[in-house]
């Protein structure tokens, strides 16, 4: 006799779950990124850039989706270039 899964126990479906894989900047300026690419390029945590985008620091991105927001490549090295130009001063 086989023994049922954890999932077939307690009667819920095993979950497919597909997550973005963060990648380099792509060349088109018009491109969208999602959050965990900016957190690979710039090096920061994800608080930070949240916070920083509350402040106003960061620009907000635009929504994909209810729960998905992207950033243009073109905003995202905007954003590096100032964060570069703020720690040479």
């Amino acid at each position: 006799m086989q023994q049922a899964s954890t999932a077939d126990q307690i009667g819920t479906k095993k979950r497919n779950k597909t997550t973005y894989v963060p990648k380099q900047l792509p060349e088109d300026p018009d491109a969208l990124v999602r959050l965990p690419s900016i957190l690979a390029v710039s090096g920061m945590s994800r608080t930070t850039f949240l916070d920083g985008i509350k402040s106003k620091k960061f620009p907000p991105g635009r929504l994909l989706s209810p729960r998905c927001r992207a950033w243009t490549v073109q905003e995202v090295r905007e954003m590096l270039a100032k964060l570069k130009i703020g720690c040479a001063a």
